[in-house]
């Protein structure tokens, strides 16, 4: 009983992540061991080792006390698509202008003192490039020195698509009309053969079908969304 005890503890305890919780685990860890230790007749070992797992588990509690006396804020940040599925690659900021670093499946950012808007509020802006996906959310940093914020990504109805048209010999091609298929509208290169094409979001991975045509040129190219499109035309 106390090992599968011990089992599920072990699971549970690596989707810890506030100091709180870090050092009640640990005093729960702690019991079970000792339990265990003391079925197999090593009282002190058992004592050693729940020592040792007590100490453990509360020097993130040690540190966050440390933390608050400093003044130091500890933000995690979650990203879930409009299912609730988790996102893992994005980019994520931080109105105040600290860094937002990816740790595992989080995002986290550290706020000093000196960097604490006035009126306590941070603003956390995402953005999946590849899936067209976007959020934001507004924190307000309060008596709480390790908050989580998550920010639901939704659909962008500005996103779009960038590339250029060049002919075989890598030149540039101005005036040609770039269209997608499946969707109205088109766009004409610039000097530098250059476009942009507003587009519909989609699922991640989604393949964009790009056409391009200057009189008797054309070309076609499938490109996975999110990335920039070079278009060669010729004639078919």
């Amino acid at each position: 009983m106390e090992q599968q005890a011990l089992v599920f503890a072990l699971k549970s305890g690596g989707r810890i992540g506030h100091p709180l919780a870090v050092a009640a685990f640990a005093l729960v860890f702690a019991v079970l061991v000792f339990a265990l230790a003391l079925r197999a007749k090593r009282p002190f070992l058992a004592s050693i080792v729940a020592a040792a797992i007590v100490v453990l588990g509360f020097a993130p509690l040690a540190a966050s006390a440390f933390l608050q006396s400093r003044g130091v804020y500890h933000v995690q940040v979650l990203l879930v698509r409009p299912d609730q599925s988790p996102v893992d690659i994005a980019q994520v900021k931080s109105s105040n202008g600290g860094e937002v670093k990816m740790v595992a499946d989080a995002w986290e950012l550290e706020i000093p003192p000196q960097a604490r808007p006035a009126d306590g509020k941070v603003t956390l802006t995402a953005s999946a490039k590849d899936e067209f996906l976007k959020g934001a959310s507004t924190l307000v940093l309060a008596h709480d020195y390790y908050p989580t914020v998550t920010i639901q990504l939704v659909p962008d109805a500005s996103a779009k698509v960038r590339g250029v048209v060049v002919d075989e010999d890598m030149r540039a091609v101005a005036g040609a009309t770039v269209s997608i298929d499946g969707d109205l509208g088109d766009a004409v290169t610039d000097q530098k053969g250059n476009f942009v094409l507003p587009v519909h979001p989609g699922p991640p991975g989604q393949m964009i079908e790009l056409r391009a045509q200057k009189g008797p040129l054309t070309g076609h190219l499938s490109i996975l969304a999110g990335k920039v499109a070079e278009i060669i035309i010729s004639r078919e």
